[in-house]
């Protein structure tokens, strides 16, 4: 009889992150406090403590793992094929057109807004923010050096463009989606990128 392989418990840490995002989630951001993160971790509180001396802190270091995420996959996403397609399917990654990228960008808008009120947070939003106008304003500039610009454009203002329509398209998906269906988002993305680059339509949403 061959022995069983042990599984690892996953790490306390990574749990409690876990736990403050399921909570965020579902319950909404107020809702993380230590006592609950603790009973949906699944521990103590004095072990909540041991990481996070505050509900804030505790906050912070989870609003960073959910803006690591998320730019880790941004990232991934493939560069072959023409600059316009790889921006589009860049952008298209960022928004919520799934169960999994929805409870995602669920946790984000309630980190974002209470980053207008937590110094913190608000560096990490920019933080995040700031990369992402700096990759679509690279990818821009790289279009138009290739020839696949349409015309003359300023990449940084196309760039501060893009990332404001993300943000406003994870909005209306997530607060409004009677009003804006996935398919009439990406609709609104693509006119927009269509004005600066030929995005083709091999990307998949």
């Amino acid at each position: 009889m061959s022995p069983r392989t042990a599984v690892a418990p996953e790490p306390l840490k990574d749990r409690l992150i876990a736990a403050v995002l399921a909570i965020a989630a579902t319950r909404g951001i107020d809702q993380a406090t230590m006592r609950e993160v603790a009973k949906e971790a699944g521990v103590s509180v004095g072990s909540v403590q041991y990481y996070c001396r505050t509900k804030d802190e505790m906050l912070l270091i989870a609003c960073q793992h959910v803006v690591d995420r998320i730019m880790k996959r941004g990232q991934a996403v493939p560069r072959d094929g023409s600059v316009g397609s790889a921006i589009r399917a860049y952008a298209v990654e960022f928004l919520p057109l799934d169960d999994a990228r929805a409870a995602e960008q669920r946790v984000y808008l309630a980190f974002a807004a209470r980053a207008s009120v937590t110094p913190a947070l608000a560096q990490i939003q920019h933080t995040l923010t700031a990369r992402l106008r700096s990759d679509c304003a690279a990818a821009f500039r790289l279009a138009r050096e290739r020839g696949e610009g349409h015309g003359e454009f300023d990449a940084e203002a196309a760039a501060r463009a893009t990332v404001a329509i993300i943000d406003g398209l994870v909005l209306h998906l997530l607060t409004d989606p009677a009003g804006m269906s996935a398919a009439e988002a990406v609709e609104v993305l693509d006119s927009h990128l269509s004005r600066y680059v030929d995005i083709g339509r091999e990307a998949t949403d």
